[in-house]
């Protein structure tokens, strides 16, 4: 049997160089380095934790579709990004088994049509546009629910219509908006008016006024109108004592202004809080002008140490409406910047998830969640 060539170096060489040899083989065969920005905390954390010769973990179907969603969330109607974003939450954890039918809707039919609107330019703009990406939306958020009834109901022929039906609705050329050559889906007239969704509907957790969000299995809720706020959201994150982070929020006001609140664990602006337990527990607040914003973002900001830690955000609307948030703070070059939690102004009420999404720097969270217009001093220093 004729030999390999690495075999052939490894005769010619003494042992301690052919070790060497292995050695270096080994380094090759590891996973590539990748960028985590956009990542969820779980999906960062299974990769860490992945051999170091493994491969990429895996990342949940459907996180294609919620970076578009997220890069326009400024530009499209409100009632978009929430269906939008639906639609990729009926994706299942990453490593749990997912249907073709569902797939398909997660990784194609969303981002194309998020796609489709993006590079139609100025006509996405419009009132006309507006109503169509709304149209087409609401009808992939409605084929989604119908499709995972016939998966919980094991109904193999509804399945099936629902995927005749989905190749022929979204696999039609455009006769809407000016779609540009990358999309292969087209925003178009549906012939049949479907209701508009309900923000309290698309909430997954809607049933009490206290929230306990987790970003993969129930990340959102509304809170809803408190007669007896004073019409300011207060956010308190919780962390370990002796641990240096800047807690902070970006924030689009209803007049296109854009606004940042910021808070530090310094002695100054942090409570130390002392509960009768082993460790004590660090609080940093911040206070948002509620009734003037539109739409927003919560994040924390720490050092690289290579070492992750558990924290907990807060928020508080009124006497009633309150919500917390687990998530991990990553502190890992790359990481250091964590998206907790986005909020939008809706009709029902205050509309909050669980984000749990690294980045680089602030600079790179506000352009990832469509806060463009701001100058920068640094990348994480904005001029305000």
């Amino acid at each position: 049997m004729p030999r390999s060539r690495r075999d052939v170096v490894r005769s010619a060489l003494p042992a301690a160089a052919s070790e060497r040899v292995d050695q270096a083989a080994a380094i090759l065969r590891r996973r590539p380095k990748v960028d985590p920005a956009g990542w969820t905390t779980p999906e960062l954390a299974a990769y860490l934790m992945a051999p170091k010769a493994g491969l990429v973990a895996p990342r949940r179907a459907g996180h294609e579709a919620v970076r578009l969603t997220n890069a326009l969330d400024g530009t499209l109607p409100v009632e978009a990004v929430l269906l939008a974003r639906t639609v990729a939450d009926a994706a299942p954890p990453v490593g749990t088994e997912i249907s073709s039918t569902l797939l398909q809707i997660v990784d194609r039919y969303l981002p194309d049509t998020l796609l489709a609107y993006r590079d139609s330019g100025s006509a996405a703009a419009t009132v006309q546009g507006h109503r169509l990406i709304v149209e087409q939306l609401r009808l992939l958020h409605q084929v989604t629910a119908d499709v995972l009834r016939a998966e919980a109901e094991h109904d193999d022929h509804g399945l099936v219509l629902q995927q005749a039906f989905l190749s022929e609705k979204f696999e039609k050329a455009s006769n809407g908006l000016d779609l540009g050559a990358p999309s292969r889906v087209g925003i178009e007239p549906l012939g049949r008016v479907i209701p508009p969704t309900e923000p309290r509907g698309l909430a997954s957790s809607s049933l009490t006024t206290h929230h306990r969000l987790d970003v993969v299995r129930r990340p959102t809720a509304v809170f809803s109108p408190d007669e007896a706020s004073d019409g300011m959201l207060r956010g308190r994150l919780a962390l370990p004592a002796n641990l240096h982070v800047t807690l902070g929020a970006v924030y689009e006001k209803h007049t296109g202004a854009i606004g940042f609140a910021t808070a530090t664990s310094k002695r100054w602006q942090a409570k130390r809080r002392q509960r009768g337990f082993g460790a004590s527990q660090l609080d940093v607040a911040i206070r948002l002008p509620l009734r003037e914003i539109r739409r927003f973002v919560v994040h924390v900001s720490a050092k690289p140490t290579g070492r992750s830690c558990e924290i907990v955000l807060f928020l508080t609307e009124g006497a009633t409406n309150t919500a917390e948030l687990p998530t991990s703070l990553i502190r890992r070059p790359g990481a250091t910047t964590t998206v907790i939690a986005s909020g939008h102004d809706t009709s029902d009420g205050l509309f909050v998830r669980n984000e749990s999404m690294v980045y680089g720097s602030l600079r790179a969270a506000c352009t990832a969640f469509d806060y463009r217009r701001v100058t920068w001093l640094s990348d994480d220093t904005p001029a305000i």
